[in-house]
């Protein structure tokens, strides 16, 4: 997954952008795209300013409940994209924790930081 600010006709080249892993991703991948189906994230999707401005405050709410997690349960609100990788993230979760946090930190602050430089939206471009 790549996230570049603007759509790809003001911005071709795709620079600045930040690019995440499909499977990593669809652990807030439910942030950027609500309920769609959970191969919402193949093709392009372009969400405005406002709505980015939401997902970041959803970012930042999730991170927070995740921190406060020593380990995940079975009913935990946590789920990627494959049930099996589901169960070997809850599993390992304390070893994956500061990672998890680390990724969704810089993705915060890459959203942030583009808002700020007055970005009229973001695309995600899928797989």
């Amino acid at each position: 997954m790549q996230i570049i600010p603007y759509d790809l006709q003001q911005n071709p080249n795709c620079d600045p952008s930040i690019v995440i892993d499909e499977i990593a991703f669809s652990l807030v991948e439910h942030l950027f795209l609500g309920s769609e189906n959970p191969w919402s994230h193949w093709g392009n999707t372009y969400l405005d300013a406002e709505e980015i401005a939401q997902i970041i405050a959803k970012l930042n709410t999730y991170k927070i409940y995740l921190e406060a997690k020593k380990y995940l349960r079975y009913n935990d609100n946590v789920h990627l994209l494959f049930k099996q990788e589901t169960k070997l993230f809850k599993k390992k979760y304390p070893r994956y924790k500061t990672d998890v946090i680390k990724m969704m930190d810089d993705l915060i602050r890459f959203l942030t930081n583009r808002l700020e430089q007055d970005a009229d939206g973001f695309t995600i471009i899928g797989v």
